[in-house]
């Protein structure tokens, strides 16, 4: 029994001596085509993406990847990267293939991921209102609800009895954000529409003014009010009017005319003061260096006023009178021009380039204008070889004449003036020659 045991136990010592030397010669021959990639993470529990997929989940913030490489070069991992719920993926990292044995380590970052989502928080005075977020009824004042994306969101905040209240709300991811809403009741309103006889009176309603007639005034509360109509040169209207909800209350007086006075008050200025100032022909005063003079007891009508001003143009206008109330007149005064005494002349020449003489005064090369008193000049153009030019020029005052002076170049003038000597002279030695001859015969 003791050696059925011992041979027992010798065999199986031997198995496993065997199987160790088997695995090890094993091991020896994979692990020449075997590389390792190892991943590295800040965080652990990771989720390794190789080329898409999910390959693995760090452990102590570590996965190892083993690429076999006896496959096909295509085959081998190419990209990676690491991903956790809670943080932001760490960006794709381009994978190398490892050499038989070796191993390649590459690290990933994962930050937090901040929330996505923001809250709102209403409230309401007074509460107990209805709340739609975005048209959803999310439910009564005061109430928060979240899980709304950042932007803007409408807020609808409705309470019976009450007007809705309404507003755009903007939404900041991991915050809430506060509406505060404040309802007005409904007031039951009607309207008014008022006319008067002649149209154009001034509309007071309670006291505030509204406009004129006719005028309809909107959004009135139910009840009595006061309606006044003023109008220049009528009676005061006053009037009470009952406003019902949703109905419209007409009134259209006929305004009483107030007796017109007989006369009323001009108040005349000018620009500038100082002038003298005639009604209809009759001197009435000076105008102040600043605000303006009256005319009293002026009739009702149409008159004309005049202002004269030395060193100013005369200014005339009319003004009207109506009811003997009053009219404003303000005129301004134009400055009288100083008389003008001059004109201008250009002077011109054929050739160019002449010395031009006014009334034997040298003034310039030609061409050129000048500015003269009016009145008539001599005027001498001079060009060395040729003959001097000379003529007269009229200047107008504020007006612009020309002259022109042609200059003969002094050969030409030569030339045609000793042609009749020639002849002459031909003639007379012709005649002395036939004299000779009528004596020899």
């Amino acid at each position: 029994m003791v050696k059925n045991n011992a041979f027992r136990f010798g065999l199986l010592i031997l198995a496993i001596f065997a199987t160790i030397t088997v695995s090890a010669g094993a091991d020896e021959i994979v692990g020449n085509q075997l590389g390792w990639i190892t991943f590295h993470t800040n965080v652990d529990g990771a989720t390794i993406y190789i080329d898409g997929s999910a390959a693995g989940t760090t452990v102590n913030q570590v996965y190892t990847e083993t690429v076999y490489l006896d496959g096909s070069p295509g085959s081998f991992p190419k990209t990676a990267y690491a991903a956790k719920s809670g943080f932001t993926t760490s960006g794709t990292q381009n994978l190398g293939t490892p050499s038989a044995g070796q191993t390649l380590n590459y690290y990933m970052t994962l930050n937090p991921s901040g929330p996505s989502t923001g809250s709102i928080y209403v409230t309401s005075s007074p509460s107990n209102a209805m709340v739609y977020i975005d048209n959803v009824y999310v439910g009564n004042t005061p109430h928060s609800v979240g899980g709304y994306t950042p932007g803007n969101h409408n807020v609808e905040v409705v309470k019976s009895g009450y007007e809705n209240w309404a507003s755009s709300v903007y939404v900041t991811a991991g915050s809430s954000t506060t509406v505060q809403a404040s309802l007005n009741p409904v007031q039951t309103q009607g309207t008014i529409s008022v006319k008067s006889s002649p149209s154009g009176a001034s509309v007071y309603l309670d006291g505030n003014y509204k406009g004129q007639t006719p005028t309809t005034i909107t959004g009135v509360i139910k009840g009595a009010h006061v309606i006044e109509l003023n109008k220049a040169g009528y009676y005061e209207w006053t009037g009470q009017v009952t406003v019902y909800p949703g109905q419209t209350a007409s009134i259209y007086p006929t305004l009483q005319p107030q007796p017109a006075p007989s006369t009323g008050t001009i108040y005349v200025s000018s620009t500038p003061g100082g002038a003298y100032v005639y009604l209809d022909g009759s001197y009435e005063g000076i105008t102040p260096g600043s605000g303006s003079m009256a005319i009293d007891n002026v009739n009702s009508g149409t008159h004309t006023l005049n202002l004269k001003y030395s060193g100013y143009k005369d200014a005339t206008t009319t003004v009207t009178l109506i009811g003997g109330g009053t009219a404003s007149a303000n005129i301004p005064l134009t400055p009288v021009s100083p008389a003008v005494s001059t004109g201008t002349l250009s002077l011109t020449s054929i050739p160019t380039g002449a010395n031009a003489f006014v009334n034997n005064e040298y003034k310039g090369i030609t061409p050129f204008t000048l500015t003269l008193d009016a009145g008539q000049y001599d005027i001498t153009f001079r060009l060395p070889g040729y003959t001097d030019a000379t003529t007269t020029a009229t200047v107008n005052a504020g007006a612009s004449s020309t002259v022109q002076g042609s200059l003969v170049p002094v050969s030409q003038q030569t030339q045609s003036g000793s042609l009749p000597f020639a002849v002459i002279g031909s003639i007379i030695i012709a005649g002395f020659v036939l004299a000779v001859v009528s004596k020899r015969e």
